[in-house]
């Protein structure tokens, strides 16, 4: 058999395993929020109005710079892809800037599998 093929098999069943394992000794999910669904909603309540405020001031900043660098309103009109990838962008910065601020407010959150922190 050729040596390649036994290398990748070996590292496609290693990280398989790799991740099998990692999903086993995941703990079970706070079970707080269940007890106290008052306070968890009014903390939540509160970082997302942070996450919000947040998020709008950055993506003021974002769209003047990207005005005063690029003179040309729809660069040849790739426009729509420049919107696509600045709210796909916000959105992943919103959803970590939100599990930063319920974890600082004493929810933490679930821990993230191996595929899911590969991106970011």
């Amino acid at each position: 058999m050729n040596i390649r093929i036994v290398a990748a098999v070996a590292i496609s069943v290693g990280l398989l395993m790799g991740g099998c394992a990692e999903q086993a000794a995941a703990p079970a999910p706070d079970k707080r929020a269940a007890e106290n669904p008052e306070k968890y909603a009014r903390d939540r309540d509160l970082c997302q109005g942070q996450v919000d405020e947040y998020m709008r001031d950055r993506r003021r900043v974002d769209d003047a710079s990207a005005g005063t660098f690029n003179n040309n309103p729809d660069s040849a009109g790739r426009d729509g892809l420049r919107t696509q990838m600045a709210n796909y962008g916000d959105s992943r910065n919103a959803d970590k800037f939100m599990a930063s601020c319920m974890e600082a407010r004493g929810w933490p959150q679930p821990p993230k599998s191996w595929w899911q922190r590969i991106g970011g």
